[in-house]
């Protein structure tokens, strides 16, 4: 059975690690905005620039707050899949993923599905081209905001590996304001879904509205945000 309480601790968990993020820590010295700006000040190549100005740290330091927060988002995501497969199909952990090899830059490395529904779970509420393979492997994005061309091919690749082993891929990324260039070039070795038709194929999957769930929690998530940035 489907408890919302674990789904909302399965969130929270996640975006409340963002709140360990500490963008001075990388640099000598400095443990505070104070603390960047004299180093800004004295710094040769920036000082005659203005760039101690609380308007350039926010951008610079803020930047990586976000993009760590965004990294949580998808891990939230993919947490809250993961768990309703399990529930749902009592899936054994060793089993809700797949690997296969990809090659990433000039490197092998193994890549491991977000999800996996294999053949003997689907029934006909699921679409055809699904049933027609010993499986499904699932990829999860809150929002594709990647443009190394390196990991794009590497994406673009695991579905071509998946397909290999009959095992159909299917891509969801949860926004609607992705990169548009990476997202369609996927959609050509991908079965991708954004926005409303990512959440619309997790309540097919799972007959439970993902996307209800985090409206009807809408001001604890909020809190937890505020807290994130408040901090920072």
């Amino acid at each position: 059975m489907i408890s919302e309480k674990k789904l909302l601790d399965i969130a929270i968990s996640h975006l409340s690690k963002v709140k360990e993020f500490d963008g001075y820590k990388k640099f000598s010295g400095v443990s505070c905005r104070d603390d960047f700006k004299k180093m800004m000040s004295n710094d040769p190549a920036f000082s005659a620039l203005g760039l101690d100005d609380d308007r350039y740290i926010v951008a610079r330091i803020g930047g990586n707050l976000i993009t760590s927060l965004h990294r949580k988002i998808g891990d939230m995501y993919e947490g809250i899949f993961g768990y309703l497969l399990q529930e749902i199909y009592k899936i054994p952990h060793e089993d809700l993923h797949y690997s296969v090899p990809v090659k990433i830059g000039d490197r092998m490395q193994e890549r491991s599905t977000d999800g996996l529904l294999r053949q003997e779970y689907m029934t006909d509420k699921f679409p055809p081209e699904w049933l027609r393979h010993d499986g499904v492997g699932f990829e999860l994005r809150s929002c594709y905001q990647i443009g190394d061309s390196k990991r794009i091919q590497a994406d673009y690749d695991m579905a071509l590996a998946l397909k290999d082993r009959n095992i159909h891929p299917v891509m969801l990324i949860f926004c609607t304001t992705s990169l548009q260039s990476p997202v369609a070039r996927l959609t050509k070795s991908w079965e991708l879904h954004e926005g409303m038709n990512a959440f619309n194929v997790i309540n097919t999957i799972t007959e439970f509205d993902l996307y209800a769930f985090l409206q009807d929690h809408r001001d604890e998530l909020i809190n937890v945000i505020d807290d994130i940035l408040a901090n920072f």
